[in-house]
């Protein structure tokens, strides 16, 4: 994705002690914090948890621009809660609403908040700050603690707007806070549920169901020292129960045990030579399957075993209901996505045509748009660009603004005004902290007449095998209602090649290092030695970047133009 500069990350300081035991690798509650910096132009944010009696202060999650800002606040972050001297996260917990203050020093209470700082200078750091502090509270109206953000910069205060997303955000820290409270309650009380607390973990560390249901067979078989696991999963659209993960032999199951409790949803216990264990899979009116255990020869399963897999179950659940709501986003993400672009290119006289889009690596999709589309007078539209952003919103976004590109497309035959006027729709639209690059033109028999909003440079690939680069330029779509956007003109030669594409090619990564322009340009090279058709081209160049970075962390389009032939003097 194109992005915009921002203040370096900087993680918040090593505290003794700090740490939660609901606390995992990938954490709900740092995505939180992710979002809050995309989102909201800030210097330092907290979240900070109030334990039920409202005695303590704990750091969960945190991120400030620089560690002198995270080294000022460390101690604040961990402290006993005072309600005699209260602090913006007392504040925000007695209020039970937000508070915005535009500067710090000018609150009433602001000797309070001095107090509990390590130093006068950490006091100087965060003095002139203006601050978010808002309560983190469940649906039921129980407070957790309170999310605090500050901006440095008098001549960037938060203001009203940053003020509702930090509401939106607390309510999802409260969401994602007691989602793990009620796990953890689950699994902390005997060495079986420390298992069941791995079991969590390892069900939940993939967004695609099938490695989900066979982490749920492995666990279920460890945590009952039983000897062979299988899950069962309804067909959609049917009543056929399919395996769909196993572990061990296959094992003796009649098929009719498994439809009564698909069918009744109650767990089946039996006895006898192999003993075994069959519970539903099922998260409120949604069933994913039965997980079914058997042991060889005994000894028989007791009822805590039973209620052992049903805990299992219960995790499993959430983790699969994950999985499968991903998949779906990624259904709904890739229709959206491709449902605006013909899944045929169209013929263009005089030219070859290849065009890839791959999104990146576990995503559903991004944000690139890309498409050719033939237009009155016999030219073909081509478009590349990208939207900032990930996901089924980004994808939203993308297919809006290719949409209204291509719309325009059908009566202007000038592709700056073309440009010019999708970015004044979408400028209506985009949310403030998106916006979409695009690279558009017009196919001819000789030429390609373009204009550039501020998206990458094409590289023109000449028959004699030397790459120049074609005109970059101009502003993104959305940002100004008179960009001034300039019709450039291409002029191919025989078996030249343009090759236009997206920033997730040579912002490809290696060990922290980038692919760039001449990493690119050397994979260029490379994979036109080997073939120059347009479509294969694409591919190749793709596959070849991907196996550099060892897999792409942003999505990827690629828009290939090769001439062929000699055009008939006066065409264009």
């Amino acid at each position: 994705m194109t992005t915009i500069s921002s203040n370096r990350a900087v993680p918040a300081p090593a505290i003794p002690g700090e740490g939660s035991p609901l606390r995992t690798p990938g954490d709900p509650l740092d995505l939180v914090i992710e979002h809050l910096r995309g989102l909201v132009r800030t210097d330092a944010a907290m979240l900070l948890l109030v334990d039920r009696d409202r005695t303590t202060i704990e750091p969960l999650a945190s991120w400030f621009s620089s560690p002198e800002l995270g080294e000022a606040v460390a101690h604040a972050m961990r402290r006993p809660y005072d309600r005699e001297r209260p602090g913006l996260t007392e504040a925000a917990v007695e209020r039970t609403r937000p508070l915005l203050l535009p500067r710090l020093e000018d609150w009433e209470a602001a000797g309070h908040p001095r107090e509990h700082l390590a130093s006068e200078t950490a006091w100087e750091l965060y003095r002139h700050s203006s601050a978010i502090a808002c309560p983190i509270r469940t649906a039921l109206g129980r407070t957790l603690g309170a999310l605090l953000v500050f901006s440095v910069d008098p001549l960037r205060p938060l203001g009203k707007a940053d003020l509702d997303i930090v509401t939106v955000l607390a309510d999802l820290a409260a969401m994602a806070r007691e989602r793990s409270e009620l796990l953890a309650g689950e699994a902390a009380r005997s060495r079986e549920e420390v298992m069941l607390k791995r079991a969590a973990e390892g069900t939940s560390g993939s967004l695609e169901p099938h490695a989900v249901e066979q982490q749920v067979v492995s666990h279920a078989i460890r945590i009952t020292n039983a000897d062979h696991g299988r899950l069962s999963r309804i067909l959609p659209g049917s009543q056929r129960l399919v395996e769909v993960a196993r572990e061990g032999t296959q094992a003796p199951i009649e098929a009719a045990t498994i439809g009564e409790v698909a069918r009744t949803r109650s767990p089946v216990t039996l006895a006898g030579d192999a003993p075994s264990i069959h519970v539903p899979i099922e998260l409120g009116p949604r069933l994913f399957g039965v997980l079914s255990i058997v042991r060889e020869h005994g000894p028989a399963f007791d009822p805590d075993d039973q209620a052992l897999v049903l805990k299992l179950a219960r995790i499993s659940a959430a983790s699969l209901a994950n999985a499968h709501d991903f998949q779906q986003e990624r259904h709904l993400a890739r229709t959206l996505t491709h449902g605006f672009v013909p899944e045929s290119l169209p013929t263009v006289p005089g030219w070859d045509v290849g065009l890839l889009y791959e999104p990146a690596d576990d995503q559903p999709t991004g944000g690139d748009l890309y498409g050719a589309w033939p237009v009155e007078g016999g030219e073909v539209a081509v478009l590349i660009g990208d939207v900032v952003g990930k996901g089924v919103e980004t994808a939203a976004l993308s297919a809006m603004a290719r949409f209204f590109i291509e719309a325009r497309s059908w009566d202007c035959e000038d592709p700056a005004l073309v440009l010019e006027q999708a970015g004044k729709m979408l400028g209506k639209r985009l949310p403030p902290d998106r916006f979409v690059t695009a690279l558009f033109g017009f196919l001819g028999r000789r030429k390609l007449r373009y204009a550039n909003a501020g998206h990458l440079a094409p590289l023109v690939l000449h028959a004699d095998g030397t790459l120049t680069e074609a005109a970059a330029g101009g502003l993104p779509l959305g940002i100004d209602e008179r960009p001034g956007y300039v019709q450039q003109e291409l002029e191919l030669g025989a078996d030249d090649i343009l090759l236009a594409f997206t920033d997730g090619i040579p912002e490809a990564r290696r060990e922290g290092r980038l692919l760039g322009e001449e990493g690119l340009r050397r994979i260029l090279l490379d994979a036109a030695a080997m073939t120059r058709e347009p479509q294969a081209l694409t591919e190749l160049v793709h596959d070849d970047v991907r196996a550099w970075a060892s897999g792409l962390s942003d999505d990827a389009a690629i828009l290939a133009l090769r001439r062929r032939g000699l055009s008939v003097v006066g065409e264009s």
